[in-house]
């Protein structure tokens, strides 16, 4: 949606409550590579334990994005903490990516990293989902999830129900994974979101 619409969208009660995984996507391939989850924001892990603390985050973002999703980039450093050549081995074979959920992917080599890890992020932000669901309709009278953008959730939340948010944030942070560091925004409407920071 385009940014100036985004306004126009308010919740039915009092607040949207926005959670998104702080990049899910390279924590998938950390955990696929059998690696524990940084606490941290990971483009800063990045920076620090791979590349060097004279390169700045956004230079290690850009740097780690343009290893992953081209297999033909030959960033040693990159390379050697988040091992996708070994992962590959494990989960693309014969012509077919499957991923951890059980869902079974025929591509070509070329898309094959890219199809393992964001039909894994996929599946495993719809589980967590699953999980926020649950645990709103069994706590809430008032506040429900109100939709899903790519791979943020969005809830509607009555102001006396936000003590509940607590609770939706660490099962949604504890995936099959290990524990994601969980971006939260709050907002009176979706074009107003802003961000508050979670320590844990």
């Amino acid at each position: 949606m385009a940014k100036q619409y985004r306004k126009i969208v308010e919740p039915v009660n009092d607040y949207f409550v926005e959670l998104d995984y702080n990049a899910a996507e390279l924590r998938v391939l950390l955990a696929l590579g059998g690696l524990l989850q940084p606490v941290e924001d990971i483009h800063e892990w990045n920076r620090v334990n791979i590349y060097g603390v004279t390169t700045t985050r956004e230079m290690a973002k850009k740097r780690i994005f343009a290893w992953l999703y081209n297999p033909e980039s030959k960033d040693r450093a990159s390379s050697k903490t988040y091992r996708k050549d070994d992962i590959l081995k494990r989960y693309y074979v014969g012509g077919q990516v499957s991923n951890p959920f059980g869902r079974h992917i025929e591509c070509d080599d070329y898309h094959a990293l890219n199809y393992l890890i964001q039909s894994t992020t996929s599946d495993m932000f719809l589980r967590q989902v699953l999980r926020v669901a649950e645990i709103m309709n069994n706590r809430t009278k008032k506040s429900f999830i109100s939709f899903l953008m790519h791979d943020s959730v969005l809830l509607d939340v009555a102001k006396e129900e936000i003590p509940l948010i607590k609770e939706v944030m660490e099962a949604f942070q504890k995936t099959p994974f290990g524990d994601f560091k969980v971006n939260m925004r709050v907002g009176t409407n979706y074009g107003n979101l802003k961000e508050v920071i979670n320590e844990n």
